[in-house]
């Protein structure tokens, strides 16, 4: 199955080169990545730069387009769709602050291949941000709770697969790209299915402002949504919701519990102020500001993850290494037949 990578990225010097790097050393056996595409919008640091020092390099083909303004991420896609690779079978959306485990693009098209009814699937994110603090605690706990919730009714996130003769064009009024996606496939007659051993990491807000600043902004693009399609998330299932975080408050560990606590109460304010800014300009998120400390992605936790195994011209470095993609491809295979859907 031939895949397009679409990369939409705003200043993201950071972590592009490592996010390519992660890209380029996929393992596929039944997946061709073709391109990978980046639409740098309005950037001001050195990600174009970057890009076209990565794009130099042997390997799978990166190609950048470059937007002198920055309108949105929504607008940034729809840019990558009209320029669209006709041949291929497959859109692979990856946020730029992102990294992605080699296995993820095999096991995403493995899905699709083995379920002809799934239109569009996704992966499991995992934050890479520490303990110790409320917006990492926070961080950790949401992304948690929506793996049991997708597990449940799948929410795909962060990075999505999608089949290339679904989506023509994104609204431009959308702040929520996977979730307007996810409405238009379901739409389409097709269903949704998540794969959580298709494993990237991603690095949630470092402060409690910009923590509020992404939840609201999430909140209001969610409500957006169900008012101009009648679709909702499943995460904006209350009953659901609530069901599992009480399995996850009833934890023996006291201080795990509080931040649950206090996790949830700042969600219900999020939602809250989001409903607001929905009602009085629902617009208004359609370009957000930026939460810098979003940015670097890479920690001592994952490192060994993306610093063993790299070959960017797409080969393996040796026999042992090629027995290990085989174990993992028949792992893909398996995940892929299990994926949750609805």
């Amino acid at each position: 199955m031939r895949v397009s990578v679409a990369v939409p990225a705003y200043n993201e010097e950071r972590n592009i080169g490592q996010l390519l790097d992660s890209l380029r050393a996929q393992r596929t056996k039944r997946a061709k990545i073709i391109e990978i595409v980046v639409v740098a919008s309005g950037c001001t640091d050195r990600t174009a730069e970057i890009v076209r020092e990565r794009a130099a390099r042997p390997g799978v083909p990166v190609r950048l387009i470059e937007e002198a303004e920055r309108r949105g991420k929504v607008t940034a896609i729809n840019t990558y769709l009209n320029h669209l690779n006709p041949n291929v079978d497959a859109i692979c959306l990856c946020s730029a602050d992102l990294l992605v485990t080699k296995e993820v693009v095999e096991r995403l098209v493995q899905c699709f291949l083995i379920n002809r009814d799934v239109g569009m699937c996704g992966g499991r994110p995992v934050p890479t941000n520490g303990h110790g603090t409320f917006p990492g605690e926070a961080t950790r706990f949401l992304w948690h709770m929506h793996h049991k919730v997708a597990l449940e009714a799948p929410k795909l996130g962060e990075l999505i697969m999608v089949r290339a003769a679904i989506v023509k064009r994104l609204p431009s009024e959308s702040a929520v790209d996977e979730a307007s996606l996810e409405q238009m496939v379901v739409d389409a007659g097709y269903r949704l299915a998540y794969v959580p051993e298709a494993v990237v990491h991603n690095h949630g807000p470092e402060t409690i402002r910009d923590f509020f600043r992404q939840r609201r902004r999430i909140a209001a693009g969610h409500y957006w949504l169900r008012d101009v399609s009648g679709y909702s998330v499943s995460t904006m299932n209350v009953g659901r919701l609530v069901r599992l975080t009480m399995q996850e408050v009833a934890s023996p560990d006291p201080k795990r519990t509080l931040y649950a606590l206090g996790t949830i109460g700042a969600e219900v304010l999020s939602r809250g102020l989001g409903w607001l800014d929905f009602k009085s300009n629902s617009n208004k998120h359609t370009v957000w500001k930026v939460s810098e400390t979003t940015k670097s992605v890479m920690t001592d936790e994952v490192r060994a993850l993306y610093n063993t195994d790299c070959d960017t011209d797409g080969g393996l470095a040796d026999a042992e290494a090629a027995t290990e993609d085989d174990q993992l491809l028949d792992a893909s295979s398996q995940a892929a037949a299990r994926a949750t859907g609805t």
